[in-house]
Parts: C-alpha cells; structure tokens; sequence
C-alpha cells in the first residue's frame, strides 16, 4: 500500500531519480567493499591494489587526505572516503563514485561489477542503470511527474490503480510486475468508463465512446491503446483468468505505469477542454 506522501502528492514517486537514500548508498558501498576487502576470490594482491585506487578516486573526487607511507595505516584513507560518501548530501556522488571505481577494472572484472550493480539498483528501484561503463537515466523527471500527476485526479477509482500499480512495481522486497501492470492498464479503463458513464464497458468499448462525450482519438491512437489493452487481456494475457504472465521483466511494468500515467492525463486534458467548449 502507498503511504500518505505518495498517495497526496507530496513525494515524487518511490523510484529513486535525482536522490538516493540511505538503503542504496550503504548497499553501493558494501558491494564495493564486500568485493575488495573481503571476498575470498581475491588474494592481497587485489587487496594492496584497492588501497592505492581508494586513494586515486578520493583524489579524482577532490577529497583532501592524508598520505601514510603504512599500508594498514592507509586503511583509514579507506574509512575516510565512505565516511564523505555516504553523509554527504550530494546524492550524485556515489554514482561518481561507481564510475570511477569502473575504471580500475580489468574488461572482465567490468562486465561482472556492472552486472552486479545494476541488478542492485533494479533492486533499489533506482532511476538508473550502467550502461558502456556510465550511469544513466532509465526514467525522466517528466514521467515521474506524469505518474505523480494521474494518481491525485479528482477520481478515487483512478487514483487506487494507479498508487498499487505503483506500489507493486516499486516493492524492494517483493516487487509485482504483473500485477503492477495489471493495475495501470485498470486505471485507464477506469477513467474510460467514468468518462462514457458505463461501468460495464470493456477499455475497448468505452474508446470507441469517447467520441460520443467530445473526445476524439485518431483512429491509429485507438488501435494501438486497444493493442496496448490485448497485451494484458488476450488469452495469454496478464488479466486472463488462471494464464497469468510470469516473470515479466521490470522493464514492462515501468512503460506500462509510465504509458498509462501519460494517458489517464491526456484523457483528462481533453475531457477538460471539451467541457470548456460545451459551456
């Protein structure tokens, strides 16, 4: 379930973009250190190694440290640099941080981190990934904003699909990409049957009544809705009793909560405008 934040607006969205709280910065830093310090797959080779490139991406970074000549005292540079990490209030740093830490790896050992980090910030719902050995964004400030919009509409039916869809697809624990999609493309036909009055039309049917209550589609936009809708209710469907899809990846689920969002306001947009006419 959403929390009061979420539900009324007040928080962008439960997907990490342009912020990091604490949960992410502590799990990219142990990953970092679980790896280098601590992993039986390195000998003191890696370890003397990882104690030099603390050093060289502190000094990357600009941050002032001291330099001991002993090696177990240069553990503290160590200290030192996830201390400025993780209470600084520059979110982007950590990620800095990832990057340059990518490039003191070998290709091989690249290819292993950034598969594990990445499945570290699926996990965490961040807004963005590794991709060539640089983060990026995977979600904008503007669909952010677009799933923020469509879940306080002045229609409760509406709102409730769309904060679970939510909710399920940013569950760190057990997130729901199924259901997460199930529930946007219900936030939609939700709308659509408030808006042509039939509580008993499919999304199907109440697009092609929308025309009757002053909104008109292109007839290329209705199909591809109409196909986004057969996506989650053909006979293989994700709403299709006792065939439900498994393992969709997260990927879908977040077009799908990002496509709906955009559509729930477009649709109240143009319901707006075409009651302005009318008066």
């Amino acid at each position: 379930m959403s929390n009061f934040s979420q539900r009324n607006g007040y928080s962008n969205s439960t997907i990490q973009l342009e912020s990091m709280d604490d949960s992410l910065k502590n799990r990219i830093w142990n990953k970092f250190y679980d790896r280098e310090f601590i992993s039986d797959d390195h000998g003191f080779s890696i370890l003397e190694k990882s104690l030099t490139n603390i050093e060289k991406m502190m000094d990357k970074m600009g941050i002032v440290y001291q330099y001991p000549e002993n090696c177990s005292v240069r553990r503290e540079n160590t200290a030192v640099f996830r201390k400025y990490l993780l209470t600084s209030d520059k979110w982007y740093l950590m990620y800095d941080f990832v990057e340059k830490y990518l490039e003191l790896l070998s290709k091989k050992e690249k290819k292993t981190v950034i598969a594990e980090y990445n499945r570290l910030f699926e996990e965490e719902v961040s807004g963005y990934r590794i991709v060539n050995g640089m983060i990026v964004s995977i979600v904008s400030e503007i669909e952010l904003q677009a799933i923020t919009k469509a879940a306080i509409t002045v229609h409760d039916a509406v709102n409730k699909h769309l904060s679970k869809a939510l909710s399920l697809f940013a569950n760190r624990k057990m997130p729901d990409y199924e259901n997460s999609i199930k529930e946007s493309i219900c936030a939609v036909e939700a709308l659509c049957k408030i808006i042509v009055d039939d509580d008993s039309a499919t999304l199907g049917k109440a697009l092609r009544k929308l025309e009757s209550k002053g909104i008109q589609l292109h007839q290329s936009f209705q199909v591809a809705l109409d196909k986004l809708y057969g996506y989650t209710s053909d006979e293989k469907g994700i709403r299709h009793a006792g065939t439900e899809i498994k393992n969709a990846p997260p990927e879908d689920a977040r077009f799908m909560l990002v496509i709906c969002s955009a559509f729930v306001n477009f649709l109240i947009e143009k319901l707006e405008k075409s009651s302005k006419m009318e008066v």
